[in-house]
């Protein structure tokens, strides 16, 4: 057993799954396993060995949380790199230092980094946990408004646009394996098994100019994984409409977070995974409405 900010490369190399043992912060503790897959239905809480692909070519080792994959807040995706941990989940505003060091142990300025390409090296119900990551995101986005933009010191998505300075007093939230709180206060976090539903019911989406068709597969209380053969970029906002029973609509829109083309291994079905941009109260009442996926 070990802290976790004290896993290395070698570590994750020997023993690439992690069991969480507890504690939070720079407290959280993890202990190796010899398990080979993992499943959304575990009951425990496991980290996976994971390959980042940097824009700019560079290729890095790390972890991510892959049992729920909906968002960078239940993912906690980490590089590890020699000098120190570099996450891209913060659980406050990102101190402008602090990104500055983890750039650092890089090597890298922030327009050579994002976006970032990852592929979780253990699977899950088997499948390959992969995507993008288009910048650094906070819980601030899960709960300032509308569009959950990500955060960093510079380009953070496709399109290369800035954000905005952050405060200084912020710390880094080191993951813990334990996913973060939902937007609202709705008391202890429900088990991974709980947020996933099954859903099989035909979409249309706009991305710009781009139009296609798909149907959901798996859903979240944040999001859904559409099955289609036309990919919608990781950068622009998209608008999708479920075609629900006796012709209702349901309007959503989102951001696509990853998708089955680029770093990942070819998929059975491709598509991708879409994260809402806001809370919607019509999405909550369908998604209460689906039954769980573990029936």
């Amino acid at each position: 057993m070990k802290r976790l900010v004290e896993l290395t490369v070698e570590d994750l190399v020997a023993r690439p799954v992690w069991r969480y043992e507890g504690g939070t912060g720079a407290e959280a503790l993890v202990a190796p396993t010899k398990r080979e897959s993992l499943s959304q239905s575990d009951d425990e809480i496991f980290l996976g060995a994971t390959e980042f692909e940097l824009f700019g070519s560079g290729r890095h080792f790390g972890f991510c949380f892959p049992a729920d994959d909906s968002g960078l807040d239940y993912l906690q995706p980490v590089i590890v790199s020699g000098s120190c941990h570099v996450t891209f989940w913060f659980d406050g505003p990102a101190a402008p230092e602090v990104l500055s060091r983890q750039w650092r142990a890089l090597g890298k300025e922030p327009g050579e980094i994002f976006p970032i390409a990852f592929r979780c090296l253990v699977p899950v119900d088997g499948r390959t946990v992969s995507g993008h990551i288009a910048g650094v995101q906070s819980s601030q986005d899960l709960t300032s408004g509308p569009a959950a933009p990500a955060i960093s010191e510079g380009p953070v998505s496709t399109d290369r646009g800035d954000a905005g300075g952050r405060s200084p007093r912020s710390a880094v939230r080191i993951p813990t394996a334990r996913p973060v709180q939902a937007r609202r206060d709705t008391g202890p976090v429900e088990k991974r098994t709980a947020r996933r539903r099954k859903a099989d019911m035909s979409v249309e989406f706009t991305q710009g100019a781009l139009h296609g068709t798909g149907r959901i597969g798996d859903v979240s209380p944040r999001g859904m994984f559409v099955h289609s053969t036309r990919i919608p970029g990781t950068g622009p906002a998209l608008r999708l409409t479920v075609n629900l029973p006796e012709g209702r609509r349901l309007v959503l829109t989102g951001r696509v977070v990853r998708s089955g083309e680029g770093f990942s291994s070819s998929a059975a079905s491709p598509g991708f995974g879409l994260q809402l941009a806001e809370e919607s109260p019509e999405y909550e009442d369908f998604f209460s409405r689906l039954p769980d996926k573990t029936e």
